[in-house]
């Protein structure tokens, strides 16, 4: 086999970031030529890639994107911390964010089809699942896109905003409706919008308000709740009025308005936005929310 020039599989190797022996081989097997030696080494990436993809990932990353207008949440995962702090890993995930930020056909997508955004081309020629797999064969480690969410703002009078709390395991979006539009722009509101992302992201909502909990998982909540009652001993009479009372804790725990505010628990963040709308002198509305937190 010809003997490779060495400056050649230092180029292949900062081209590719493959092994510098995995280089000299594919350009020996190349026969000289990178472009095939590149194509060479991206097989057998890929190969590779597919014998880790049953590894368990458990790390990874939550990232967002976006402007006032739309925006992107976005989970992947790897196997492990380290890699979930690499620069090279963050950088394909916010690639891939911004894939789905920017194409329209993600556009208000709310909960994404991770099936499709594996179809959808990243790069000429190649599309987001090859693309992971070329990460896989880079990084070293299993990588899967767990999930995604994209907001647009439906007109001149909704905002989307998103927040990542550090480092990176706990993202939250929402979408703000104001009338009149202006309103949103106020420092008051900004504020208001600020503290409903670290409220989603802290205090785990599960519902916007009551109004949303499905009817099937109330009536099983009230079952639990009248059946605990009984067997305390409760009359029976007033075992009703338990399983409500029980109720509004249970929305006050699951749902964005009912909460505690976390700055002010004596305010609900029902109240806290009534106060922050009457103050910018006009109407506040949260529309919907998404927060994503890794491996849940």
């Amino acid at each position: 086999m010809a003997k490779v020039d060495m400056k050649l599989v230092k180029q292949l190797r900062e081209m590719t970031g493959a092994g510098m022996l995995d280089c000299k081989k594919a350009l020996e097997e190349a026969g000289g030529d990178i472009e095939k030696a590149k194509e060479i080494l991206r097989k057998k990436g890929l190969a590779k890639a597919a014998k880790k993809a049953s590894r368990e990932t458990k790390e990874g990353l939550v990232v967002a994107a976006g402007d006032n207008k739309k925006g992107v949440l976005l989970e992947v995962n790897c196997e492990t911390d380290f890699v979930a702090r690499n620069e090279l890993f963050q950088n394909y995930v916010k690639q891939i964010a911004e894939l789905i930020l920017n194409n329209e056909k993600f556009k208000n997508a709310g909960l994404g089809d991770v099936e499709e955004l594996k179809k959808t081309e990243i790069e000429t020629g190649k599309d987001v699942d090859t693309f992971v797999k070329e990460a896989i064969a880079k990084i070293g480690e299993n990588i899967q896109i767990k999930r995604f969410a994209r907001f647009d703002a439906e007109n001149e009078n909704s905002v989307v905003a998103t927040y990542i709390h550090p480092p990176g395991r706990i993202g939250a979006m929402v979408e703000v409706v104001c009338e009149p539009a202006d309103i949103c722009q106020k420092p008051e509101v900004q504020e208001l919008i600020k503290d409903l992302l670290l409220q989603i992201a802290a205090m785990r909502p599960e519902y916007l308000s009551p109004e949303e909990i499905p009817a099937e998982i109330i009536e099983k909540e009230k079952e639990i709740y009248i059946e605990q009652a009984r067997k305390e001993g409760k009359p029976e009479h007033i075992l009703e009025r338990i399983a409500e009372g029980k109720l509004k804790k249970f929305y006050q725990e699951k749902t964005l308005l009912e909460q505690p505010f976390i700055k002010e628990d004596k305010k609900s963040i029902r109240k806290l936005i009534e106060e922050v709308a009457k103050q910018a002198g006009g109407e506040i509305k949260v529309k919907r929310f998404v927060r994503f937190e890794l491996g849940q």
